[in-house]
């Protein structure tokens, strides 16, 4: 709802279903009487918490009789102090606790006015609204709101006001914290299904995630009627990377613009059924090669993503015959990939200087020696010559790969923003620069060429 004041308009926050908590504290979902033990019904609670490895458990006041009484399977449990009840199997920790996968309530071809969510540990800041809340002293205003209209839909982002405070702080902590409240709804107030809803909450679970190269997520989802009542809900166990104020992803937290570029070419990719399920899938592996795991680790996930960027842009694009997909080297694909999008393919000596000796000593250039690497890695005829006896090569060729994927996948959505350089050392949050095939210096000036097809690699190891 949008006020006005003084002539001043300003929106009326979004209320949080489960409010705000305090970094690493639990969320209680349910508190009241449960079923389905053999002693009978207990006074129990259900709740979220929020520690290094979030989770949705379950507790009931101890009783003398207790020894696993719920037995190793788990049980169905009933809370009876709500409308509609809520069922879920429980599976137990302890005597009187354990965890739950998760359940939801309601059903699910009701139709749905809107619905609202939180977030779990995103750190978004960019705003494009005003909100106020009234005070005894009049209206306190605050920037704190990002919305879009994307698809014939309207994204409600607001951030509690001590988001910076709290990210903070749960990044001491290594837990998580709510963060935001979401609405999502029709622009044209139609209504919409709770399966429409979730496949939006999705493509910006996965879109947020990959740009800001961590998992973050929407949790509590409940889905709202025509008359303000709730009618479905799910509880579920997020899976997450813990809170951190700054990150490694390449989207700054602070553009509004950007935000809003990312999400709506994200939203028309996911809705395009001819590339079903790919830009999810090349998004989820681009994240995941960030920060998960050892150095060799994010280098392999990498290249999947490369590989199905390759696949859906020369096959599934009609631009190669399977048969001469399948005769190429993966550096000639990747090379196409990257000359397409005005990506350079030299080796930069300066951010990249382990790996700018190595391309040097070959006669290669960054594409051959990403490709040729992972293969090693895979591999290893060689590879205490060429790899570990080289300080650095590692991680150098992990960067460069996360820095290839991501503006492949950038570029395979049609992205027309900016971008922090995962590649860069050094430089300042919100230092931003072009994606190069909208950059006049880099952007391609004519087609540009097919890879060849059957081409023979120079060296001891053929890339495909």
């Amino acid at each position: 709802m949008i006020e006005p004041t003084n002539q001043i308009t300003f929106n009326t926050p979004l209320i949080p279903p489960r409010g705000w908590n305090a970094p690493g504290e639990a969320v209680t979902l349910y508190e009241g009487t449960l079923t389905g033990f053999r002693q009978g019904a207990r006074q129990g609670k259900i709740e979220l918490t929020l520690g290094a490895k979030p989770s949705l458990e379950w507790s009931v006041e101890p009783h003398p009789d207790d020894f696993w009484e719920l037995g190793n399977d788990g049980a169905v449990i009933t809370t009876v102090d709500r409308t509609p009840p809520m069922e879920f199997t429980a599976n137990t920790r302890r005597n009187n606790a354990g965890w739950i996968n998760g359940t939801s309530n309601g059903d699910q071809k009701t139709p749905l006015q809107r619905l609202v969510t939180q977030w779990l540990n995103l750190p978004l800041s960019a705003s494009n609204a005003i909100l106020g809340e009234k005070t005894a002293n009049g209206v306190h205003r605050r920037r704190g709101r990002w919305s879009i209209e994307v698809d014939g839909w309207t994204v409600t982002i607001d951030q509690r006001p001590d988001l910076s405070a709290v990210l903070r702080t749960a990044t001491e902590q290594i837990s998580s914290v709510l963060t935001h409240v979401m609405e999502l709804k029709r622009t044209g107030g139609e209504e919409f299904s709770v399966a429409e809803g979730r496949e939006l909450s999705e493509c910006l679970r996965v879109s947020f995630s990959f740009g800001f190269g961590r998992k973050v997520v929407p949790v509590l989802p409940t889905g709202y009627d025509a008359n303000g009542e709730v009618v479905w809900e799910q509880w579920f166990s997020p899976l997450i990377d813990r809170a951190q104020k700054i990150g490694s992803g390449w989207l700054y937290d602070g553009s509004s613009d950007d935000c809003a570029e990312l999400i709506s070419c994200a939203v028309r990719a996911f809705a395009d059924t001819s590339r079903r399920g790919t830009t999810r899938f090349q998004m989820l592996m681009a994240t995941e090669a960030v920060a998960t795991g050892f150095v060799e680790q994010r280098i392999l996930t990498a290249a999947p993503a490369l590989e199905s960027l390759a696949w859906t842009t020369l096959v599934l694009g009609n631009l190669m015959p399977r048969g001469d997909f399948k005769k190429c080297a993966a550096e000639d694909k990747l090379r196409y990939l990257l000359k397409s999008a005005g990506v350079p393919t030299s080796v930069d000596a300066t951010e990249l200087p382990a790996l700018a000796k190595y391309a040097a000593d070959h006669r290669i250039d960054g594409p051959t020696a990403v490709t040729r690497i992972r293969n090693r890695l895979v591999h290893p005829e060689i590879l205490a010559d060429d790899l570990y006896a080289r300080d650095g090569l590692s991680v150098d060729v992990w960067r460069l790969s996360l820095h290839y994927v991501t503006l492949a996948v950038l570029h395979s959505i049609g992205y027309q923003g900016s971008y922090q350089m995962q590649l860069k050392l050094g430089g300042w949050a919100g230092e931003t620069h072009p994606v190069p095939w909208t950059d006049p210096m880099t952007a391609p000036t004519g087609p540009v060429p097919l890879p060849p097809v059957g081409r023979a690699v120079r060296g001891r190891s053929r890339s495909r």
